[in-house]
């Protein structure tokens, strides 16, 4: 053991003995965790030790700030700044709740590097001391970006003047850029990540009633805690790449925090080796499975263990394990194609028949921002897998789950959805000054300042959501012809549209296409077809309580229009819609995503009516 090493055990033991006991977290009669996933964080007032740039002076803060453009947060799947502060109001709501275990799925920073570990880690360290919080982590395909880390950097820091500023660990990253050098924008790898979070699940605590690894025996009624962090070293959790002899780590573990619960934590990060470099993948499961057999032989033997013992298995990782598109995936890949809709990470059926045989019968997954409950039932063996997708925290809907555990195999899990955040628009006039340069030099990329008009933070997300849809989704992953017909159709013409046969249909919605921007829109609903599919899409029951009422009774009486309307692939474009609704529809009656209960012993899954408020506040346990 190095002496670097042994100096962290030390230190790690001795800061978990200051934590309250795990006892005392099981003395409540319901067990509660939380789950909060795709924080990406990224410092905003972050230390870059730059002799080129240190950040945009914020007369408000009187701080640096080291924040991303607007620009580059509108092409994003994910915002780079705000988040921070919907992160740590999560946080703030999960002490006022009197919620201990917290577990975050991947991608809980921005690319891994040091600046953001660094900040994530003292963030976590507060709120552990202050309020006795457990934080159980795994692994993103944003941490790692590679297994053993490299120079990295970003070419889209807000700079004075409103333009942007390139950063990274070497001035000739950028070649065709002004690079202000900091080694705080590298990537880390996981020995940096893991041993910086050490406190946090990668590595046993004192306070576990058990811990293990992929890479030895499941020894429970032996588990001694010196042993095992004898034994949790990275260098004795490394696995074969396939057709290759190099070595990289696997950081799942399998913790029991509290007694008769165990949550097993899924290091879904799939790396090839490149020559001297490592690409990542973001495909996930479909990839593991294969490329992580081991993994999947330990799951078996893990839950197997757990049902002779009598313990609860919740399984999380950043990755999902079933169809989350309410199985509309595959009509999704018909009509947009393969490679849209980041549908590649859908995984298989095959995919999740191997997982649920495993024994996994509930799983918590990040990675897609969205809000989704999936099901799956394996054929031969009868078992089902319940997949619960948790939103990002930096995206809409931005959100996170409770899960309550009332009795064994019953599970209440709840949804609590971000609304107000506290200095959520604190950056705002250092984006005016952006959208300022973006005029003054007539860049094409310019976006819409209606975004800094939000009321909240769920408008200000749902804002996002929009102009990314608009700049982004649409051009690259949807039909020209369907998306421009979709932003013309009222509710008339659709009405219409549904009673005619193929050929007319066509020929409906080609005149349609011919009269685009030549006429006035008759009502509100023209135009708000797509924006209604990513609500449902991205926020399941979250976006459907968005669409007016009017909107959601004519979209149910639709769907019994179209029942029997013909479909023929020679009119392209009528059956294009035809498909179109026929995806919506299922997006539209999903399984409960909300507020609901999943009986693992009878197998059922049903809503809850009354949800709790991220505003309420209940005594501290």
């Amino acid at each position: 053991m190095t002496t670097k090493y042994f100096l962290l055990l030390v230190l790690t033991a001795a800061s978990l003995r200051m934590l309250a006991p795990s006892s005392s977290l099981a003395q409540s009669r319901e067990i509660e965790v939380a789950f909060l996933s795709d924080i990406h964080l990224q410092d905003v007032y972050a230390t870059l030790h730059s002799a080129d740039f240190k950040g945009v002076f914020h007369p408000k803060t009187g701080k640096y700030a080291t924040i991303r453009s607007m620009k580059s947060q509108l092409n994003s799947t994910r915002l780079f700044n705000e988040n921070y502060f919907a992160f740590i109001q999560a946080l703030e709501d999960l002490k006022h709740k009197g919620i201990r275990l917290v577990v975050l799925p991947g991608d809980f920073t921005d690319d891994g590097q040091p600046m953001n570990v660094l900040a994530l880690q003292g963030i976590l360290e507060r709120y552990a001391e202050a309020c006795g919080m457990r934080f159980f982590l795994t692994t993103g395909n944003h941490d790692p970006v590679k297994p053993y880390g490299g120079i990295g950097g970003k070419k889209d820091f807000l700079a004075a003047d409103g333009s942007e500023q390139a950063i990274a660990g070497d001035a000739d990253f950028f070649p065709s850029e002004k690079v202000a050098v900091s080694s705080q924008i590298n990537y880390w790898g996981y020995e940096e990540i893991t041993h910086a979070l050490s406190d946090f699940g990668f590595f046993p605590a004192a306070q576990d009633l058990f811990w293990a690894h992929p890479f030895q025996e499941l020894d429970v009624d032996g588990y001694d805690f010196r042993r095992a962090m004898e034994n949790s070293r990275l260098d004795q959790r490394l696995y074969k790449t396939e057709n290759s002899e190099k070595l990289v780590p696997d950081a799942s573990y399998v913790v029991e925090p509290v007694a008769r619960v165990w949550l097993l934590a899924l290091d879904g990060n799939v790396y090839t080796p490149s020559g001297a470099n490592w690409s990542g993948s973001s495909v996930g499961f479909n990839q593991a499975v294969t490329a992580k057999r081991h993994q999947l032989e330990w799951i078996k033997k893990v839950a197997l263990e757990a049902a002779k013992r009598g313990k609860t298995l919740i399984s999380f990782s950043h990755y999902p394990l079933v169809d989350f598109h309410d199985t509309a995936s595959d009509a999704m890949k018909s009509l947009f194609g393969e490679q849209k809709f980041q549908l590649a990470r859908v995984p298989s059926p095959e995919t999740s028949s191997e997982y649920a045989k495993a024994g996994i019968r509930i799983h918590f997954a990040g990675h897609m921002h969205i809000n989704d409950t999936g099901m799956f039932k394996e054929a031969v063996s009868g078992k089902t897998l319940y997949n619960v997708q948790v939103p990002s925290l930096a995206a809409f809907p931005p959100a996170y789950k409770i899960l309550t555990l009332p009795e064994p195999e019953t599970m209440e899990i709840s949804t609590i959805q971000l609304e107000t955040v506290d200095r959520m628009d604190e950056f705002f006039d250092l984006y005016r000054v952006e959208q300022q340069w973006l005029l003054q030099t007539d860049d094409p990329k310019r976006w819409n300042p209606r975004i800094l008009d939000a009321r909240d933070y769920l408008d200000y997300t749902r804002n996002h959501l929009l102009q990314l849809t608009e700049s982004r989704f649409i051009p690259t992953d949807w039909p020209e012809n369907l998306a421009a017909v979709l932003q013309e159709l009222s509710q008339m013409d659709l009405e219409r549209w549904a009673g005619m046969g193929s050929e007319d249909g066509e020929n409906f919605l080609m005149k349609k296409l011919e009269e685009t921007n030549q006429t006035e829109r008759p009502d509100d609903f023209q135009g708000k077809l797509i924006e209604d599919f990513y609500l449902l899409k991205n926020g399941d029951e979250l976006g459907k309580n968005l669409i007016p009422a009017v909107r959601l009774r004519f979209y149910e009486s639709f769907f019994l229009k179209l029942l029997h309307k013909p479909l023929s692939e020679s009119q392209v474009l009528d059956a294009q819609l035809v498909r179109f609704f026929s995806i919506f529809k299922q997006l539209y009656h999903s399984l409960p995503s909300d507020h609901f209960l999943i009986d693992l012993r009878q197998e059922e899954i049903r809503r809850f009516e009354k949800k709790p408020s991220s505003l309420e506040t209940t005594p501290q346990r």
